[in-house]
């Protein structure tokens, strides 16, 4: 049987998420049974197509094309055939593939796309097709983002969740030997930093809002900040004064001018510069400061996020959802299981090298659990450690690009001293409401 690999695209890892899981070996290496496995070889034939997202080239061929052999060998009679899709050309690749008669049978999507494709009918609902044992094996809080209304449309893949990166050795110079945990924290801890090296030390990531937006979540300790639709910002203290202090630090140079332009790059670059402290970023945050700033690679150390200790963080999830007219159902749903087992998620996690699994088994794997002391190692600890008060934070919205640049802007204007802080949170609770008005999306979160 001739088998197929496709790599029809390069891309970055922390741009996509993705895919399934499967089946154990049958020898039960990972304490599986057969439905975790991927099934049986009974009655899978034909062929499977699969679509990753922006993860062609070395490392991961090697890993999909041995992943592609192991479940081949379980099931004789089946040929799968791998491609990979650019990340941000994989929503209307599959929009376009179900009006036609070309659908893949798995792709690879982040939740978003997930929820819009589900939201016009071109996902099957996997609710009846897994065992309760096999929904079980996964982290809660990832699982959940593959809900869309009544049904489960998608399976969760590798993850990213957010932690804090500060200079040890600024630390130790103001003789600061424990992170923050409320917003006040911060200031007094930053300050402390900023005073003893001369810089400014805290750089909020902003991105295109959505950073600021968890952030404001987090902030809230469980209790919703939208509900129903309606936004009720201006009520909630915790975030009234996440606007008072960062202004106030920006006033003072404890937060950079850069801050404004927002993204985690600017804050990788003054952070490798030594130009700042403190910041939170995903485990991918080091990856360069490693070979550009070795002093300050070696400095670094990992926490867990600026919050209090039992306040939900965000994750970001790739999953693997089926296409509602897939060709071969079982034979989907199988290789689902099988690329997102335990054993498989270890595997991949371990080739990605800065990405978690979102099974529970591999999370207990030493490579998670005794990773090491590396600044890394510190920091993918961090991370695991803070997956079961994860989730995906703020769900999917016809109108999240308006509630982020919404979010972006105001906080911005903020941080400038153009509004005053409680301006600033009444603008941004309008504009909110304005957008759900709009959408008439009566979201919660």
């Amino acid at each position: 049987m001739e088998k197929t690999v496709k790599r029809i695209f390069a891309g970055s890892l922390i741009t996509a998420l993705s895919l399934s899981m499967a089946a154990c070996n049958s020898d039960g290496a990972n304490g599986s049974d057969d439905s975790q496995e991927g099934g049986s070889s009974e009655g899978l034939s034909g062929t499977v197509t699969m679509w990753t997202a922006s993860l062609a080239g070395e490392p991961f061929d090697t890993y999909f094309k041995d992943l592609e052999a192991d479940f081949e060998e379980m099931h004789p009679d089946l040929d799968v055939v791998i491609q990979d899709i650019p990340q941000n050309e994989m929503e209307q690749k599959v929009l376009t593939s179900l009006t036609g008669g070309d659908v893949p049978d798995l792709v690879n999507l982040n939740p978003h796309y997930m929820s819009n494709i589900a939201a016009q009918g071109g996902l099957l609902d996997l609710t009846d097709e897994l065992s309760d044992e096999a929904k079980g094996a996964y982290v809660e809080g990832p699982f959940e983002s593959g809900k869309y209304e009544d049904g489960l449309y998608a399976l969760p893949w590798y993850l990213t969740t957010t932690v804090s990166w500060y200079n040890g050795d600024h630390f130790e110079e103001a003789g600061v030997s424990e992170l923050p945990t409320t917003t006040q924290g911060i200031y007094d801890t930053a300050k402390k930093v900023t005073d003893a090296t001369g810089n400014p030390s805290y750089y909020p990531v902003i991105n295109d809002g959505n950073a600021i937006m968890e952030k404001l979540v987090s902030l809230s300790n469980g209790e919703p900040i939208v509900e129903d639709g309606v936004a009720n910002l201006s009520g909630n203290e915790n975030i009234v004064e996440f606007f008072e202090l960062t202004q106030k630090m920006y006033e003072e140079g404890i937060i950079p001018q850069e801050t404004a332009e927002g993204s985690i790059q600017t804050g990788q670059e003054l952070y490798m510069a030594g130009n700042i402290s403190l910041l939170e970023g995903g485990v991918t945050f080091l990856g360069p400061i490693e070979s550009g700033a070795p002093d300050v690679f070696s400095a670094s150390k990992a926490g867990q996020p600026l919050n209090d200790a039992d306040a939900p963080v965000n994750v970001a999830v790739m999953n693997f959802a089926v296409p509602a007219k897939t060709q071969n159902k079982e034979a989907a749903v199988a290789l689902a299981e099988f690329v997102t087992n335990a054993e498989n998620q270890l595997e991949f996690a371990k080739t990605a090298g800065t990405v978690l699994p979102s099974t529970t088994e591999s999370l207990e794997d030493d490579y998670f659990a005794n990773p090491g002391d590396s600044p890394k190692a510190m920091g993918m600890l961090e991370a695991s450690k803070s997956l079961g008060r994860a989730e995906v934070l703020i769900p999917p919205t016809e109108n999240s690009a308006d509630l982020r640049l919404a979010t972006k802007n105001i906080f911005t204007e903020n941080l400038q001293g153009s509004l005053s802080p409680e301006e600033a949170v009444k603008q941004l609770e309008e504009e909110w409401n304005a957008a759900f008005e709009k959408s008439g999306e009566k979201v919660t979160f």
